[in-house]
């Protein structure tokens, strides 16, 4: 019972409402809402009643409870019983005319004053629009127009005045629009917001499913309460006559308040149709919607109002239904009104817009309907109209495309594209877009193409008919009488109707395609519009993207051996697909260039690019190489590929030879450059002419090479060594180096008061005591055979004669040239000399810088001699 409280909290506003207009007794009204809730909630206990439709169906229930009870107070009490919920309001029905005719006059009080006037001399009178035009000052077709609105105005307004009242705050810049969009006249933007909206809003959507119920209505229920038939005598009648009438629905008409121009036209039917007026209003008062004498034929259209005729209007058949109208009415155009004499015929001053929708398809009488039960709302709850309406309905008509989508739209990638059409049917065809990608082996480019311009309409390509073969869409043109099927549906390069694919929630006039990329170029846009009457297709759009290039296919890195020649290739795809190609060089940690024109040439095929390069060089070993890709849009530049260049080892440092002394550490180095990396090996040979063997664990790899021999003897003096560099391509021997192992030093002396000094030799080549920091650490060799060297000369230091300096001389194993002394001791020690005994060297008078002289041993410290090898 909680719900239900909401459920009457909620509608009661609105039933209440429609219970006043009806009963127009706020007493009555507020008995039959109670019953009518009443009965509602005991259906819906009973399993039966609305699901979802919950307002429309509480309406017809009081609208046919506020029946029943007029029937019922004119039975004198002799009230039948059938249930309330299974009648429904015939065309023979006073009471439902009653209410409709208020409902009316509501929606036409809402109207501006000019629309009223409008109507009331075109659809009451009968006037033509032509004669109309020089009273209102516009043309006959602005006038046409007018009356063209006026009528769809009073439509939406109509089915504005049964909407509910409430309104909830976040729907109120959507509720005013509800009518407009039921009839289908709202532009595309307005459409578009309105269906976002209606999507997240209950109470927005049972407003218009109201009013979508009350669309099946309105044909029987405005022009047969509003626009009635009059004609000849009649229309004159009921213009002059409106105050007249005193009441019902001409009542409410009276021109007499539309201000100075419109008792003009009212005027204009003369005293002498009085009589016809006061018939024709008693007629709408009393509910009979069937007057003995039809309506007379429509008069001929004139400048002026016509005189009535002496002659009675001519009879329908009493039986024979107005003949039904051979074509939908659409809104006035340009063209000259055939009635009208040609040499007077005004301008259109204000013609209607080009996007007016036709006219509205309530207009259509309706079919025949059955009785409805209300406790199935999905039926439309609706009174019949009246047998013979005054305004010949439209024809229904199948879906036809006014306007084709744009042939091939051209957008930049990542750019909106919009695509519009513009299609008409009626009933009113439901729209959804859809896409096909293009066939395999299409450029996705249409072969031809036929603009809006040249082709405004189109014919349908396929309709839906109803069929029982499991075959639902037959050609057009077969379906039309006289045609030729359309070849171009049959196209190879035509998607097939399985390909293509429903676009979600694209159900507007409008398609807007957000940020398109490469992969939407060549695809295919077109709508697929409905109605109960057939099918139709738009021609496709063919949407061509232009992108910037894309490589599709990036540069290789490549391996080549040194002299030989290397090439690198690209693709991209753009759109445009005309580009400029150029390649450019990087040194390893360097900048982008353009590369060598004398070793690298560029050829272009096409979308693809090769870069080749001759006579490559080890020195391009590592280099990068990359494409440019530039169209009118934009560019792009491959990723970098590396030139790897191949060649044998090459000696870039020779190994050195090596002196040094006995016990000493000795390493030869050597490098080579090689690509693949090389591996090497030492090798040693007694001297350098060999016989060259390898030097054990003496191996490596890469690009330097190294000999560590630690601890030297004087064997090893003289012996030669040398390094070997190989890899896949081939290898490469340094040059020998010689190991040269000699006991060498310097001589010092400790002479007290004069210093410590060294034997060195001065500019004549004479030995004698001098400045240990002018002697070379090495300067003196012992070789081991007695002799002393100084190494600079290659001499030998020779003690000729006694009692006098000793000198350098040629080295020729003489005896003078003998001496004793360790030379593996670097203590002090006397130097003797082998050919005269107990003769030692000595320093002159113990001078700083006296001569080295043989004298006889008296072991002072000028004869003490340490021997310091480094």
């Amino acid at each position: 019972m909680r719900a239900y409280d909401e459920l009457y909290r909620r509608h009661v506003d609105d039933a209440s409402k429609v219970a006043r207009i009806v009963t127009n007794n706020s007493d009555e009204a507020q008995d039959v809402v109670a019953e009518a809730f009443t009965r509602v909630l005991t259906r819906l206990r009973e399993g039966g009643g609305p699901d979802l439709e919950f307002a429309p169906y509480l309406k017809t229930v009081v609208r046919r409870l506020a029946i029943d009870r007029h029937r019922t107070s004119q039975r004198d009490g002799s009230q039948t019983d059938p249930s309330i919920l299974d009648i429904l309001p015939t065309a023979d029905d006073a009471m439902a005319r009653s209410t409709d005719r208020q409902l009316v006059r509501h929606a036409f009080e809402t109207l501006p004053e000019r629309w009223q006037q409008v109507l009331w001399h075109t659809e009451i009178e009968g006037r033509s629009p032509a004669s109309l035009a020089p009273a209102l000052g516009s043309s006959a077709n602005a006038v046409a127009a007018l009356a063209y609105r006026a009528r769809e105005g009073l439509r939406q307004a109509y089915l504005a005045v049964n909407l509910s009242a409430e309104v909830q705050p976040e729907c109120r810049p959507y509720a005013p629009k509800i009518a407009s969009y039921v009839r289908g006249t709202l532009s595309a933007h307005d459409t578009r917001e309105m269906s976002a909206h209606l999507a997240t809003c209950t109470h927005c959507r049972e407003r218009r499913d109201e009013l979508l119920l009350l669309v099946s209505d309105m044909r029987g229920i405005l022009w047969p309460a509003l626009l009635l038939p009059a004609s000849g005598i009649a229309a004159g009648a009921v213009a002059a006559g409106a105050g007249a009438a005193g009441g019902g629905v001409l009542a409410f008409l009276n021109p007499a308040g539309w201000g100075k121009q419109a008792r003009q036209f009212a005027a204009a039917g003369g005293a002498a149709a009085a009589a016809a007026a006061i018939a024709v209003a008693a007629w709408a008062l009393t509910g009979n919607d069937d007057p003995a004498d039809p309506p007379a034929a429509a008069p001929s259209v004139s400048a002026e109002p016509e005189p009535p005729s002496d002659d009675p209007p001519a009879e329908n058949p009493p039986d024979e239904p107005p003949a039904p109208p051979q074509e939908e009415e659409e809104p006035p155009a340009d063209d000259p009104v055939e009635d009208e004499p040609q040499p007077d015929q005004p301008v259109a001053d204000a013609p209607p817009p080009q996007n007016e929708p036709d006219e509205p398809v309530e207009e259509e009488p309706p079919a025949e309907q059955p009785e409805v039960d209300p406790s199935q709302p999905s039926e439309t709850p609706s009174s019949e109209p009246t047998s013979d309406p005054t305004q010949p309905p439209p024809a229904e008509q199948p879906p036809a495309i006014e306007v084709q989508p744009p042939a091939n739209p051209v957008v930049v990638a990542g750019e909106d594209v919009t695509l519009t059409v513009t299609v008409t049917g009626n009933p009113p065809p439901d729209l959804q877009w859809q896409y096909a990608e293009p066939p395999a082996g299409s450029s996705g480019q249409p072969a031809a193409t036929t603009t809006s311009a040249e082709a405004p309409k189109s014919a349908p390509r396929f309709l839906l008919a109803p069929s029982t073969d499991g075959t639902p869409y037959i050609s057009s043109a077969e379906q039309r009488a006289g045609e030729t099927p359309d070849d171009t549906a049959d196209a190879p390069d035509a998607p097939a109707e399985s390909d293509w694919i429903d676009v979600a929630g694209a159900t507007t006039d409008t398609l807007v395609i957000e940020a398109p990329d490469r992969a939407l170029d060549g695809r295919l846009y077109r709508v697929k519009a409905t109605n109960p009457l057939g099918t139709i297709t738009t021609q496709p759009a063919v949407i061509t993207v232009q992108y910037p290039p894309a490589i599709e296919e990036q540069p290789q890195s490549v391996t080549v051996v040194e002299g030989d020649t290397a090439v690198f290739e690209a693709v991209a795809v753009a759109n445009p697909a005309a580009m400029t190609i150029t390649w450019q060089v990087r040194a390893p940690g360097g900048e982008w260039g353009a590369p060598d024109t004398t070793v690298a040439t560029p050829r272009q095929e096409g979308v693809r690019s090769t870069l080749e390069l001759t006579d490559v060089s080890g020195e391009r070993d590592g280099y990068q190489y990359r494409a440019v890709f530039t169209n009118e849009v934009g560019e792009a530049a491959s990723e970098p590929a590396t030139l790897t260049v191949h060649w044998q080892p090459e000696v870039t440092a020779q190994p050195e030879s090596v002196e040094t002394g006995p016990g000493d550490d000795v390493e030869f180095t050597a490098s080579a450059s090689a690509n693949p990396e090389a591996t090497w090996a030492w090798e040693s040979a007694p001297s350098a002419e060999g016989p060259w063997t390898p030097v054990p664990d003496a191996t490596g790899s890469g690009p330097d090479a190294a000999l560590t021999r630690p601890g030297v003897t004087l064997d090893d003096d003289g012996t030669s060594y040398r390094a070997v560099f190989t890899n896949e391509l081939g290898s490469v021997t340094t040059d020998a180096a010689t190991l040269e192992v000699v006991r060498a030093g310097r001589f010092q002396v400790d002479l007290g008061e004069a210093g410590v000094r060294c034997i060195v030799v001065d500019g004549s080549g004479v030995p004698r005591a001098g400045d240990c920091a002018d002697t070379p650490s090495r300067g003196w060799e012992v070789p081991g055979d007695g002799t002393i060297v100084w190494r600079a000369t290659g001499q030998c230091l020779d003690g000729v004669h006694p009692i006098d300096a000793v000198v350098l001389a040629t080295c020729d194993d003489s005896n003078s040239q003998q001496w004793n002394l360790d030379p593996d001791s670097s203590a002090p020690q006397p130097i003797r000399s082998v050919t005269y005994h107990n003769f030692v060297l000595d320093i002159e008078q113990v001078a700083p810088d006296g001569r080295v002289i043989l004298f006889p041993s008296h072991t002072g410290v000028n004869q003490q001699f340490s021997y310091l090898q480094p």
